[in-house]
């Protein structure tokens, strides 16, 4: 069933459809589609959010002034040689507070590591590292992942055809473009919520 989120006390929050004990995989064909559903979460967390941003998509957003940044939120915008360092300080913050961290995106997460032996392996890793700090604090972790699905495979990324990371402890929640606004869909739960577009920080037109 297709709810409208209207903007009152009363209406859901997206955090709400977050978990907390798996991995929000937010899966989605259009960035800007993504771009528009995290500006929404941003803009309701109240908690600290950590977020790292690998396609720079968001963050150009706030850098150019479209959105206002917000003193709960920490922006990492990681080149090769710094990302490392910005996953590590994400892990310890995240061992100590309750926090949102997000990871945008696992496609440009390979795309970094691209000279990596086993980027694959070495992607999991990361993934699976972060997933278990923050069930430890009651942490929230959504990571978002441009895919398709294909019949034979399943979901896959885009465009590079490289296999989506699949864990038992993952939430998976479909964006798509609407006529009246956001459609996010969830997966596992067969339900569906409307995000209306006047409800959204960014427009998700490209």
């Amino acid at each position: 069933m297709l709810s409208k989120n209207h903007e009152s006390e009363n209406s859901p929050k997206l955090k709400d459809i977050l978990s907390q004990v798996q991995i929000n995989s937010v899966l989605y064909s259009d960035p800007f589609v993504k771009a528009g559903f995290i500006s929404k979460l941003v803009s309701e967390v109240k908690t600290a959010i950590l977020y790292l941003d690998l396609d720079l998509l968001y963050s150009g957003y706030v850098v150019s002034g479209t959105i206002p940044s917000q003193d709960n939120l920490t922006l990492y915008r990681p080149s090769e040689d710094t990302l490392g360092e910005m996953v590590t300080e994400i892990l310890v913050r995240a061992s100590t507070s309750q926090v949102l961290v997000v990871i945008d995106s696992i496609n440009g997460l390979f795309n970094m590591l691209h000279n990596k032996k086993d980027v694959g392996k070495v992607v999991a890793s990361i993934v699976v590292l972060l997933a278990s700090i923050t069930r430890v604090t009651k942490s929230y972790i959504v990571i978002s992942s441009m895919a398709r699905y294909k019949k034979e495979e399943g979901w896959v990324l885009s465009p590079t055809g490289k296999r989506f990371i699949e864990t038992k402890n993952s939430k998976k929640i479909l964006l798509e473009q609407g006529k009246e606004g956001i459609i996010v869909n969830l997966l596992g739960d067969s339900g569906k919520l409307l995000l209306p577009a006047n409800s959204i920080p960014i427009s998700p037109v490209s």
